[in-house]
């Protein structure tokens, strides 16, 4: 059942899951930010990358992980968050003033008040990332009994990202997170950032958010603090580098939107090539992610595809298309410049 929690006010508790055997998961959504560089009223998380909000492709990316509780936190906005996500099977959180990312996840702690087990924490505005990716850092925090681990990736410009500082003598052991407005120049020079996602065990995790300050050029609660916190206490922590940087970097802007459209589409084409469908002019194809195309299907030029689209094997469909929730029967020639939208 889903239920609305406010960060100050009444709540409903959830129940402990604790399974046997093995550590439950709970994951904390952050979508309360602004987005300023979005230049927009609209959330940064409701802005649409091939038909859907950013946020929706992270829902999605969770779909088929194991994961007990999904929490989103919203905050500027929320009525929009919250009518896109109430579909999903999802707790919704309110973030009343924008304290930081670790006050947001700090709202979710009366939530999450009877739950004991790993907590993964990510970001609304990260929808490259690969399941696959996510899976395997899970994995890994959970057989390596971390307390906390983060995911981390090195990019060839990291300007704007928080920087993974590691010690410099025998391994290259994690020492702390710093944020490019605290960073120093030399800092600034490090690649390896920090993506935004972690996985926590949860009593570590609360606690050590009632220790941060907000003594930094923003002034802000940063959930990045935590990492130094572990360290400081001699709690297992460590950096995951397994996300590469085509699918860690988060959407600021409405430039990101552009490159992370372009990355997107190029993966969902090359796994229909693979697949077995063939496309005419393959770069100038506009498909979105719902799309079903069936083996031998032939895609021409400047052709869009939308919304849940299903193209039977062996069809052809006709330059300049245009095809949203359309079903198209095997065998069929679509005219170049036809119009198919389900009603």
């Amino acid at each position: 059942m889903l239920a609305l929690f406010v960060c100050l006010g009444l709540f409903i508790m959830i129940e402990n899951s604790v399974l046997k055997g093995s550590r439950p998961w709970a994951c904390i959504i952050l979508a309360a930010g602004k987005g300023t560089r979005m230049k927009s009223e609209i959330p940064k998380v409701m802005h649409h990358l091939l038909g859907k909000p950013l946020i929706e492709h992270v829902l999605c990316l969770l779909g088929n992980l194991d994961i007990a509780f999904r929490l989103v936190v919203t905050g500027h906005g929320g009525d929009y968050v919250r009518d896109c996500v109430t579909r999903y099977n999802v707790v919704l959180i309110e973030q009343e003033q924008q304290l930081g990312t670790g006050h947001a996840v700090l709202c979710a702690k009366a939530a999450l008040r009877e739950f004991c087990g790993n907590v993964l924490i990510i970001c609304g505005d990260t929808p490259l990332l690969k399941e696959t990716t996510l899976a395997s850092f899970m994995e890994d925090h959970a057989g390596s009994k971390r307390i906390l681990s983060l995911l981390s990736a090195h990019f060839k410009d990291p300007s704007g990202y928080g920087r993974i500082l590691r010690s410099l003598s025998g391994r290259p052991q994690i020492q702390g997170i710093i944020e490019e407005k605290d960073a120093t120049e030399s800092q600034r020079l490090l690649t390896e950032i920090n993506t935004g996602i972690y996985a926590v065990d949860s009593v570590f995790l609360f606690d050590a958010l009632g220790s941060v300050g907000c003594d930094n050029v923003q002034g802000e609660y940063y959930l990045t603090d935590i990492v130094g916190l572990a360290v400081s206490r001699g709690v297992s922590t460590g950096a995951v580098i397994t996300a590469a940087e085509d699918e860690a970097f988060g959407v600021n802007s409405r430039m990101d939107l552009v490159r992370a459209e372009t990355i997107l589409l190029d993966r969902i084409r090359r796994s229909w090539l693979e697949f077995g469908v063939s496309f005419e002019l393959c770069e100038s194809v506009y498909i979105e992610p719902d799309v079903v195309l069936s083996r031998d299907v032939t895609v021409g030029p400047h052709v869009v595809l939308k919304g849940n689209t299903i193209v039977g094997k062996g069809a052809k469909l006709g330059a300049f298309s245009y095809l949203d929730g359309a079903q198209v029967p095997p065998g069929t020639t679509i005219p170049p410049f036809s119009r198919l939208i389900s009603t």
